[in-house]
Formats: structure tokens, C-alpha cells, sequence
């Protein structure tokens, strides 16, 4: 075996297997709320400004209401394992920074970012694979004396997968504590042919996550998930299905509601997306949901690269 992974392997011809935490149960989250957005908003992409630095730059309305507000990024190569990043917000003004190396160490990135007019917003995250484990740490107060880092882990070989996160490490850790501030989470993708299912566990196990999302075909994903919350009693059902329509157009339909438990009540709501190139180097996106009360809300973005 390999020492380390690439940045997904890939275990079937239609499922990708995780590489950190935030991986696991990835399919669902991609299919369910993935590109759903509610924000009117328009970016641009200039590559190769100059050589090795892009500009971007967008503008966003907030749930298609009040003034818009902006950032203007640029990225820098510096080398071929390093990146510098700067942002600044307007009108705010709020200006953000990072450096990114991912030679430091073997299977190591390393990023560096912050505001730079004011030293108590650095954070160093750290991500790091070697053989099938997958370690993500984000350490902050760094210039306060005892740094604070918050730690998952990811395991994942052939066609199964399990994290935890939820692990924080400071002056005031306590062992004895810890149980009941993890968040746990299992894939697989053996059980059910040319599908991922996956399993999560929170809020001291009170909070149970299971999904299911299939591959219909090359064209065609389908899935469901179920949130239940033992201390209440209650749950909530997702059913979802995403289609691609050409090489140029792909769309989504989700419905999701609380499940009749308990004296719950079925309340469906109706989300509907679809994503497709506009014009020459110009992707559009829109987003509407709707309730049974006819309440709705609705979202457009556009992504020009040039």
C-alpha cells in the first residue's frame, strides 16, 4: 500500500471515497443543499492576470434584499507548492490574508491566514494524509499563549470510511469531557451497488443522521436522508434527485419535511435547482423553495471566467 492517498480514491466507477471529515456523507449534502443558494449574486474570474496571479472579484445581495456587498481576491503562485492569498471587503474594508505551502512536509498543506492589521485573527490549519488517514487541525489564538485546536480524523480504505470530529485541544481540556463533544461518522459503499451510505452520530449521540444517495446512471443521482432527534422524538426526511441535461445544464429537485412522529405534522418544502452555461464563459445558477403555505424565496448567481 501507497503511503499516501491522492485527494479521492476512487473505488468504484461512480463513487469517490473521503479524504477528511467533512468528506463523509459528502454525496448527500452535494445532492440535498449542494449549489442551493438564496443570494443574488454576480462573480468574475481572471486567470493568468500576470503570470501565476488570478483576480476575482464578486458581488452579493443577501437573500435578494438590502445593499450589496463585495470582495476582490487576489491569488499569487508563488511557487509551485505555494500560494498567497488577499482579500478585501466592500465596502467594509475588511481585509483578509493566507499563505498556503504544501511542501513543508510530505502529504502536509499548511495555511497561514488572518486579518494582517490585527494578529489575533491568525489561524494555522493544518491538513495532512498519510497511508488511509485523513487529519484536519484548524489552531487558533496563536498569538494569546495557549493556542486552541480543533481536531477531526478521517479513515478510509476500499469501500469504507469512518471520522470523528468535534475534538478541542487548550489549557481547559478534559478528557473526561470529551464523549460527549464528538460528532462521529461512518460511509460505505459496498452495501448497495453504485451507492453511498452513511451514518452520522452528534450532540452527545441525540442528534442521528442516516442517508442513502445512488447512481442511477451517468446522468441520474437519487437519494434520501433522515434526521432524528431522540430527545425530542422528532424527524426530518429529504428525498432528492439531480439530473444532467446536456453538458452545459444540470437541475435538482428536493423536497423536504418534518415526518409524522410524535403528533408531527408533514410540512413539505419544495427546493428546485438548476445550473447552465448563459453566454460565452458566463455560468448561471437559480434557486426557489416553496413551502405548502405558498411562502417562497429564490436566488440568481452568475460566474463569468475570462
Amino acid at each position: 500500500r501507497t503511503p499516501h492517498r491522492a485527494t479521492s480514491q476512487v473505488t468504484r466507477d461512480t463513487v469517490n471515497m473521503p479524504t477528511y471529515f467533512g468528506d463523509i456523507a459528502k454525496a448527500a449534502k452535494d445532492l440535498l443543499t449542494g449549489s442551493v443558494n438564496f443570494d443574488n449574486k454576480a462573480s468574475i474570474d481572471a486567470k493568468n492576470v500576470a503570470d501565476g496571479l488570478k483576480i476575482t472579484g464578486n458581488c452579493v445581495q443577501k437573500g435578494g434584499a438590502g445593499d450589496p456587498t463585495g470582495t476582490l481576491k487576489a491569488t499569487y503562485d508563488l511557487a509551485s507548492d505555494v500560494v498567497a492569498e488577499a482579500e478585501v471587503g466592500v465596502p467594509s474594508n475588511k481585509i483578509s490574508a493566507s499563505l498556503a505551502h504544501s511542501g513543508l512536509v510530505k502529504g502536509m498543506k499548511a495555511t497561514l491566514s488572518g486579518n494582517p492589521q490585527d494578529v489575533k485573527t491568525a489561524k494555522l490549519a493544518l491538513q495532512y494524509l498519510y497511508g488511509a488517514v485523513g487529519v484536519k487541525a484548524d489552531i487558533t489564538e496563536l498569538t494569546a499563549g495557549a493556542p486552541k485546536a480543533d481536531v477531526n480524523l478521517c479513515w478510509a480504505d476500499g469501500d469504507h470510511a469512518a471520522g470523528v470530529s468535534g475534538i478541542t485541544l487548550d489549557k481547559s481540556f478534559d478528557p473526561a469531557a470529551l464523549p460527549k463533544k464528538l460528532s462521529w461518522s461512518v460511509q460505505s459503499t459496498g452495501i448497495v451497488p453504485d451507492s453511498t451510505v452513511a451514518l452520522a452520530l452528534s450532540d452527545a449521540f441525540d442528534t442521528v443522521k442516516a442517508s442513502v444517495v445512488t447512481k442511477i446512471d451517468k446522468d441520474t443521482t437519487t437519494g434520501a436522508e433522515v434526521v432524528y432527534k431522540r430527545a425530542k422524538g422528532t424527524a426530518t426526511g429529504s428525498l432528492g434527485l439531480s439530473k444532467r441535461f446536456s453538458a452545459a445544464c444540470t437541475g435538482k429537485a428536493v423536497v423536504t419535511s418534518p415526518l409524522p412522529l410524535n403528533g408531527a405534522a408533514a410540512a413539505p418544502v419544495l427546493t428546485l435547482q438548476t445550473t447552465g452555461d448563459v453566454f460565452a464563459n458566463t455560468t448561471g445558477s437559480a434557486s426557489v423553495q416553496v413551502d405548502t403555505a405558498a411562502k417562497y424565496k429564490y436566488g440568481f448567481q452568475f460566474a463569468t471566467k475570462v
